[in-house]
């Protein structure tokens, strides 16, 4: 994973609504834009905002079923970043 693409992850996981959104996308049962509301109460404006965010940092997919904007956690981009979490372990405790 280049620093860029890091920085920006990192970023965008900063944010405690961004972490709920992940987490509520993540439970898989949620995956319409419309029902994240329920669970991570905020304006749609701001809803758009940390989606986008997330959406950038490639921490989720999303695609368009009819007016549904449904979303997804990208697999790939979290083992990226499980990757390189573990390149930050001391020797000893990746043994």
């Amino acid at each position: 994973m280049d620093t860029k693409s890091l920085v920006k992850l990192a970023k965008s996981l900063s944010d405690p609504t961004r972490l709920r959104l992940l987490q509520e996308i993540a439970k898989g049962d949620i995956t319409v834009c419309a029902d994240l509301f329920q669970h991570v109460p905020i304006s749609q404006p701001s809803m758009s905002q940390h989606l986008k965010a997330l959406s950038e940092a490639g921490l989720i997919e999303s695609h368009k079923e009819g007016r549904n904007m449904c979303m997804s956690i990208n697999a790939e981009k979290l083992k990226e970043l499980e990757d390189f979490l573990q390149l930050l372990k001391p020797a000893a405790v990746k043994a």
